[in-house]
């Protein structure tokens, strides 16, 4: 992990990321992180918090996050596991299981594999989700 490219405020336990940064191995980070736009992971990223993923964000290998906000137009090559909620913003391309333990909230144009969570899932827009199971209930709306 290069220092260079993050930050650390202690007082939140949040690590702020720059946008376009880059980073070879697999990351881990021990509380919340915040990453800027266009960033690109070629490994796993790990977050004991939670994960805000900036815009056009590359991640190569698998998220896990206790809560995440994956944002527009990102691409992640593996999974994504998140223990509380997880949301999909616009465009979003999962190659592989978007995992929840909580609720699930998928905007348009959304690829996916699958999509699995204990909670509702809610769906707007149209999407190319091969798979969804949800635990309660799933709510698609045409917005």
């Amino acid at each position: 992990m290069d220092p260079k490219f993050i930050k650390r405020h202690q007082a939140s336990e949040t690590f702020i990321i720059k946008k376009r940064s880059f980073f070879e191995n697999d990351v881990i980070l021990p509380g919340n992180a915040i990453v800027g736009a266009g960033s690109s992971f070629w490994g796993d990223l790990m977050v004991k918090g939670t994960l805000d993923l900036g815009r056009g964000s590359n991640v190569k290998g698998n998220i896990t996050a206790e809560t995440a906000v994956i944002s527009a137009d990102s691409n992640i090559g593996g999974n994504i596991k998140v223990s509380g909620d997880l949301m999909l913003l616009d465009r979003v391309n999962v190659g592989g299981l978007a995992y929840a333990g909580g609720d699930m909230f998928i905007r348009p144009m959304v690829f996916a594999r699958s999509a699995e969570c204990k909670g509702d899932i809610q769906v707007t827009g149209k999407t190319d989700i091969k798979s969804i199971h949800s635990g309660r209930k799933l709510v698609a709306r045409k917005d």
